[in-house]
């Protein structure tokens, strides 16, 4: 998920502001540009005047006179780019889209048209038509100043994390005094768990602001990638120091006590975050685990109940439920719980071996003994990091995962 703290909307590059610098100062270089760029305009005070136009902000007036020019010479490149960012700047991206695309299939090698291509259709969420632009673009020694971080952000958009990084690398070294630069370039190497990347640039964060509580919440989650528990907790703990309420923050460091047994501690962060956080299934799931393993049977019904009705895909709290149902006779109630726990993922052996107990109590001996040579062949999973717990190792994953 999405976990907040870490990302607090949808993620939108765009919304970036090292991506929003870049675009503007192309915008603004593009428009003085257009007159080199396309010289036979000097012969002509029709375009002239559309240009002036342009600079003066009205832009609708300006694509008025492109759209003649078009008609009268419709294979004139130039003619289609200049109109293409008349259209742009006035918020019609998929018109200004064809009108790049009709400039660049008459006249291929053109970097200045590439890279408005490329940011309109960046901003229309097309990040692999964007790539390809600005790397056409950046052949251009005029042009490549903010390219690599758009590059960056492009790939940063297809949740392609380690494609991102060169680019960000070379963006921040560019500019090494822009957080911001740093921060995406952090989050990127801690997505493509390249973790000793991500441990190095919180690190260089938190020296200049040591207080950032997203900052050490996902340090924490490189620190348990790379088995180094009881640093994540601590970072987790100074983090819980500045900002007691943060959202999804009690709730690590509840699991992470959970990880490693301490439910004494687990219990109270898990507790916290239902306050804080009370729609997030997680925490009852885990409260409700350690409810059912401390034989507290009613607690535990009560806590995964309301878990399973928060989120209907969480197989722990399904699996915990079966057993709670399967102690107390319930076997009708447990079947269908162990049903929906094997349905989520069939390759955990126990929730097979619980079924075929069911099965027997139910006198089914074969499919018994079906579920009974599944789990056979099967083998239990470790426990999951932190990072895969709250983002399924992807912040693109919209589901929490158990």
């Amino acid at each position: 998920m999405n976990r907040s703290g870490l990302l607090d909307q949808a993620w939108d590059p765009f919304h970036h502001q090292p991506a929003r610098r870049a675009i503007t100062l192309f915008a603004g270089l593009l428009i003085c540009l257009l007159l080199s760029v396309f010289p036979a305009f000097a012969q002509d005070e029709t375009p002239q005047r559309a240009m002036q136009l342009m600079q003066a902000g009205q832009f609708h007036e300006a694509e008025l006179i492109w759209r003649q020019l078009a008609r009268r010479d419709p294979k004139n490149a130039a003619v289609h780019a200049s109109l293409g960012m008349t259209l742009a700047q006035q918020g019609d991206l998929t018109a200004a889209t064809a009108e790049y695309r009709k400039s660049m299939a008459l006249q291929p090698n053109q970097p200045g048209v590439s890279l408005n291509l490329g940011l309109a259709e960046f901003k229309q969420g097309h990040f692999a038509l964007a790539v390809a632009s600005f790397k056409a673009a950046n052949t251009s020694k005029n042009l490549d100043g903010r390219l690599p971080l758009l590059i960056g952000m492009s790939y940063f958009g297809l949740h392609q994390y380690a494609n991102a990084i060169p680019y960000f690398d070379r963006a921040s070294k560019a500019d090494p005094a822009n957080l911001e630069l740093h921060s995406v370039l952090a989050k990127s190497c801690l997505w493509s768990k390249k973790y000793d990347c991500a441990l190095a640039e919180f690190k260089s964060l938190l020296a200049v602001n040591p207080d950032s509580v997203q900052v050490h919440m996902m340090m924490a989650e490189a620190l348990d990638a790379t088995n180094k528990k009881p640093e994540a907790i601590e970072e987790l703990e100074t983090a819980e120091r500045s900002a007691p309420n943060e959202p999804m923050l009690h709730f690590e460091l509840g699991y992470l006590y959970y990880t490693q047994r301490d439910f004494e501690k687990a219990i109270p962060e898990l507790e916290l975050e239902t306050k804080i956080n009370p729609s997030y299934a997680l925490a009852y799931t885990y409260l409700g685990d350690i409810a059912f393993h401390k034989n507290d049977d009613a607690t535990a019904e009560s806590l995964l109940g309301k878990a399973t009705h928060l989120q209907d895909d969480l197989r722990l709290a399904y699996f915990d439920l079966g057993c709670v149902y399967a102690d107390q006779k319930r076997n009708q109630d447990a079947l269908t719980a162990f049903l929906r726990a094997e349905k989520l993922d069939p390759s955990e052996p126990d929730a097979h071996y619980r079924l075929g107990r069911v099965y027997l109590a139910l006198n089914e001996k074969q499919k018994a003994d079906e579920e009974f040579a599944k789990t056979k062949s099967l083998h239990a999973k470790t426990e999951e990091t932190l990072i895969q717990k709250v983002s399924g190792g992807d912040p693109s994953n919209p589901k929490q995962t158990e």
